[in-house]
């Protein structure tokens, strides 16, 4: 992975304000009536939520991030017996950028200021379909995932979104957990598949060549046993620009073996990839409190003040959802 120096600061002038809502259109190929407007990030972050921009050496912004406080969803089952959260609405990387840690800096800027302002918890949605993303939230961050929303957006006026359903992961990043620490600190040890199918993983919708070579997933299998994996596209674009009808075949296989698994207890927990780079799978286990989210001591809320955010140069993501 290359490295970049980047410097990750909250905005605070208007112009940067409205640097990062042009960003948002670059970003996302979005028209304007899908970006976040200046005058309510600035608004946002005077009332407690957060906007960060990531800067080059030439003080060029090339990264964006906007959160805020929110109640937390009653549908969620990871986030259950909490009542406030730090909503992380949007964080995006210009192209040239990507595939350098931005995404992956302002998600740890994020986590600082959120710990220090006293969150235990942040979400954020993102397209499961996108396995850079489910890599960076998923493996990289410690994020978990029990929750499932179909066509949650409804139709989208972005280029990365158009031609198919919005489904989501709404993931929760328990930013004071066990778990979310040690991937902090000591980084994200990546799982072998091999291990994981020795060890009787199974994988609920198997990809199958079609005749023009491209993969499309197999018939669903019930879920069983501590582990099971579910198949993505490596590129999720890729496919899209092949075939939308393929396309939407995963998303309607990923939504039901998600949604099956989820419901009979299954958690997202990590992804893994294949040797060759092509084949991408979310790992689901059994909940269990070694996810850092269950049978945890709860921190008593208090009301969010105001704290110095530390500014810090940053060297070295990923890097949209």
């Amino acid at each position: 992975m290359q490295e970049a120096g980047v410097t990750i600061v909250p905005l605070q002038e208007v112009a940067e304000y409205q640097v990062c809502e042009a960003l948002q259109g670059i970003i996302w190929q979005a028209d304007p009536v899908e970006v976040v407007p200046a005058h309510l990030l600035i608004t946002a972050q005077r009332h407690g939520g957060l906007v960060l921009g990531a800067f080059d050496s030439a003080g060029r912004m090339v990264g964006t991030l906007f959160g805020f406080p929110a109640r937390v969803a009653p549908d969620n089952r990871l986030t259950t017996g909490l009542e406030w959260e730090h909503c992380s609405h949007f964080m995006g990387v210009v192209p040239e950028w990507r595939g350098r840690s931005v995404g992956h800096l302002l998600k740890l800027a994020q986590r600082e200021w959120a710990l220090a302002q006293g969150y235990e918890l942040v979400t954020w949605t993102y397209d499961p379909l996108e396995a850079a993303n489910a890599t960076l939230n998923l493996g990289k961050l410690g994020a978990a995932c029990r929750c499932y929303l179909r066509d949650f957006y409804g139709e989208m006026a972005e280029g990365i979104n158009v031609g198919l359903p919005t489904d989501r992961f709404e993931v929760a990043w328990w930013i004071g957990s066990p778990r979310v620490t040690q991937r902090v600190a000591q980084g994200w040890a990546r799982p072998s598949l091999a291990a994981l199918l020795e060890g009787g993983a199974q994988v609920l919708n198997p990809a199958r060549p079609r005749p023009d070579g491209l993969l499309e997933p197999g018939p669903l299998r019930a879920p069983a046993g501590e582990r099971v994996l579910v198949e993505i596209p490596a590129s999720i674009q890729a496919v899209k620009a092949a075939s939308l009808d393929l396309a939407l075949a995963w998303r309607l296989s990923v939504r039901a073996a998600c949604e099956t698994a989820f419901e009979a207890g299954y958690v997202a927990e990590d992804v893994v990839w294949g040797e060759d780079g092509g084949r991408v799978y979310y790992v689901l286990r059994v909940a269990s409190c070694e996810l850092g989210i269950a049978n945890r001591e709860r921190l008593s809320w208090r009301v969010i003040r105001n704290s110095q955010f530390l500014i810090r140069t940053f060297q070295g993501g990923e890097d949209v959802y």
